[in-house]
């Protein structure tokens, strides 16, 4: 079972600020999380390519595309929704 879930909704960040903030998650100690991306801007290709590089680079990633832009709060939530950590 995962005991961690990590939950991040990005819609319009730089390409540096996106990595830094991936490569902040993957660099910590504890290692046994998933990590759950909800991308909320289904527009931006830049990003969307960026995610799905780093969700076949590293299994514990999981990225969703919403269809549309349903804003941070609903994009954390569904997120949450779709983890299964303990915490």
């Amino acid at each position: 079972m995962i005991e961690i879930s990590v939950v991040m909704s990005v819609y319009n960040e730089t390409q540096e600020e996106l990595s830094r903030a991936i490569e902040s998650i993957l660099m910590q100690s504890f290692k046994e999380f998933e990590f759950i991306i909800i991308l909320d801007n289904p527009k931006n290709t830049l990003l969307r390519d960026i995610l799905i590089r780093y969700q076949q680079s590293d299994s514990r990633i999981r990225v969703y595309v919403n269809s549309q832009n349903i804003g941070l709060a609903m994009s954390l939530n569904k997120a949450i929704r779709k983890s299964c950590g303990r915490y």
